[in-house]
């Protein structure tokens, strides 16, 4: 299909509203590539996307779970079309859908110990633990 110009407008609008973001992980250390897997693409995919390329509905819905990142397409407001329409929390619902008893021993020349939950999909996360030890 071909791109027409919302759909470019979107992609530029899109591309301006994640970079801020991106940037500030970047600063941070984190790679372009980890940055780009949360994303759902690739590094050269998200690259291509800041020059212009139209984003998938995965990576649009990735952008706005994981920096709250909401561009709207036309007149559609990408947080209402994604949002939870007509569910309400339940008062007696429980913030935790899961809790997992888990013990981490690391060794006693650890340096540092980083707990990281990484998106695999909008509800799936993939537990990243690092384990700095003394050399």
């Amino acid at each position: 299909m071909k791109q027409t110009k919302q759909d470019r407008e979107f992609a530029r609008k899109f591309a301006n509203a994640l970079l801020p973001h991106v940037t500030a992980r970047r600063d941070k250390g984190v790679s372009l590539t980890e940055i780009a897997e949360e994303l759902g693409v690739t590094a050269a995919g998200l690259q291509k996307q800041f020059a212009g390329g139209t984003p998938s509905i995965r990576t649009v819905a990735l952008a706005y779970a994981i920096y709250g990142v909401s561009v709207p397409y036309g007149d559609v407001a990408i947080t209402k079309a994604i949002s939870r329409k007509g569910k309400k929390k339940r008062p007696d619902a429980p913030d935790q859908q899961l809790l997992l008893p888990l013990d981490i021993t690391v060794p006693p020349t650890s340096r540092r110990v980083e707990l990281k939950p990484v998106p695999k999909t909008l509800r799936q996360y993939r537990l990243q633990i690092t384990i700095g030890v003394a050399g």
